[in-house]
């Protein structure tokens, strides 16, 4: 599942978002793009109210991903992965 977060949320709230994941069971994978925050849940997503999840008011959207990979799948994680080995970088467009 992924939670896109509204661009003017308050730190304190995601916090607040963040411990209501983890008491449901779940890990949080976070992703700060430049305007963006994403939050990945990891774990059995299948019981979370996604109603409730999309009437908080720092959340814009919600998804459920079905998809395998989900760690590397392009819509939890946009950015390029960038893997650097030595002086030898891997990814991003080199």
């Amino acid at each position: 599942m992924i939670i896109v977060i509204r661009n003017d949320a308050k730190q304190q709230d995601i916090s607040q978002l963040k411990s209501y994941i983890l008491s449901q069971g779940l890990k949080i994978h976070e992703s700060e793009g430049a305007s963006t925050t994403i939050l990945g849940l990891v774990g059995d997503t299948s019981k979370v109210d996604i109603d409730l999840l999309r009437s908080i008011d720092i959340v814009e959207t919600v998804t459920r991903v079905q998809e395998p990979y989900k760690n590397a799948n392009r819509k939890f994680h946009p950015q390029d992965s960038i893997i650097r080995v030595g002086d030898t970088q891997f990814g991003g467009g080199v």
